[in-house]
């Protein structure tokens, strides 16, 4: 049980509700913060109380905060996304309120700074280094050799990552990432690392007083700019493959200082072992959430509110399916001129939805982020391949059909 049970929580910005339902549902007092626009009609309906700005930013987040618990107390700041992340725990150490150490969850948001905390530490340790210029760059790939991974410290949705093979991907890759030497003392906004090969997957985590319980192993699925375009659960893995990224998780979360809360831990499964890629410090994105719910029948919302609010962390599970798998659409770069095919998609054997985000008259661009993809389908399935053949099959009925730009 944790120490000092929480009755209110401020949440910190976010477009989804199911975090504001989960606490609710444990009991706890729920309070809004955040931007104007993002307030939904379910937001109204959960939240006590909700403090709104037509401009709002993570410093703005942190002033009103301290500001608003002189007149509306609440027991922690909380938020399940990646945006607002570290102003939560600029919140909660202002104010004293017991959650993971700020240390903690900015070494888990900046990729060079958690390389560097786990330096020497009881972890798979991987080559990497601050870079600021081509010529911090140069030295590395010198030192290391290639392949390399040139990414942002402080980057997500896949954006703007670098595979770098020779000495002219460094060169294209330094072109396009560095615009001059950088000034000493900066903080550095990029990472480059060894190259990882080998199959990759996130392990699902919750967290209680240090203890970090396995919720279950996700596979993922890549393209060749390092674009996620799928997952399964349960991964297709064996029980030593298993035992190995579960206990290089529960290596790094330790060595980091969690304490509390989700988690989601991406690992390649190497010839050396199982190595880190990056850690966070909320629940996966891409549908991951649901499909541990379905398949491993684990409700991560659920365990952490119930957590917070006092209980024991749970273990109960009620999965609905055997297996569940998300698979992305990916369009042909250029202009929209046709999109549809939905309800075909959702008509599938086992497809539990499936929806186009691309519309006529939108600019599809080579899918180089996650931002990039248009559309998804989610299925289940008696196992890890039929729920993604059946995932597959349903993004394959989706149709997005583009023109060049460059037409007249």
């Amino acid at each position: 049980m944790r120490t000092s049970a929480v009755k209110s929580v401020l949440f910190v910005g976010g477009k989804r509700t199911e975090a504001l339902e989960a606490a609710r549902n444990a009991g706890l007092q729920v309070v809004y913060l955040g931007h104007t626009a993002d307030m939904s009609d379910r937001h109204r309906q959960l939240a006590d109380a909700a403090f709104l700005f037509p401009e709002f930013s993570p410093e703005l987040a942190l002033r009103a905060a301290v500001a608003l618990r002189e007149f509306l107390p609440f027991d922690l700041a909380y938020t399940a996304g990646d945006a607002y992340l570290q102003t939560a725990a600029q919140i909660n150490d202002r104010l004293g309120l017991p959650s993971n150490p700020l240390h903690t969850v900015r070494a888990v948001n900046d990729k060079a700074r958690m390389r560097e905390v786990l330096r020497g530490k009881p972890v798979g340790q991987v080559a990497s280094a601050e870079v600021r210029n081509r010529s911090d760059l140069e030295h590395f790939a010198k030192a290391n050799g290639f392949p390399l991974i040139l990414k942002p410290s402080r980057g997500s949705a896949s954006k703007d990552i670098h595979i770098i093979s020779d000495a002219i991907t460094l060169s294209d890759a330094a072109g396009s990432s560095f615009t001059d030497d950088g000034a000493a003392g900066e903080a550095a906004p990029w990472v480059v690392e060894e190259f990882l090969d080998g199959r990759e997957f996130s392990v699902e985590t919750h967290s209680a007083a240090g203890e970090h319980q396995i919720l279950a192993v996700t596979e993922k699925f890549k393209n060749e700019h390092c674009v996620e375009i799928g997952h399964v659960v349960p991964a297709r893995i064996t029980d030593a493959e298993h035992a190995l990224l579960a206990g290089e998780t529960r290596s790094v979360l330790t060595a980091l200082g969690v304490e509390e809360g989700p988690g989601h831990t991406e690992l390649i499964l190497t010839a050396r072992g199982p190595r880190l890629v990056e850690t966070h410090t909320r629940p996966g994105g891409d549908a991951i959430v649901e499909l541990i719910k379905i398949a491993a029948g684990h409700d991560i919302h659920e365990l952490t509110f119930s957590w917070l609010s006092g209980k024991p962390a749970g273990t109960e599970r009620k999965p609905s399916a055997n297996a569940a798998a998300i698979w992305f659409h990916t369009a042909e770069p250029g202009r929209v001129t046709a999109a549809g095919g939905e309800a075909a998609a959702e008509a599938g054997e086992g497809v539990l939805f499936a929806s186009l985000s691309a519309a006529v008259g939108d600019v599809i661009r080579e899918a180089r982020s996650s931002d990039d993809r248009s559309g998804e389908a989610l299925a289940v399935g008696d196992d890890a391949d039929g729920a993604l053949r059946r995932a597959q099959e349903a993004v394959g009925r989706l149709v997005v059909e583009t023109e060049p730009l460059d037409r007249g």
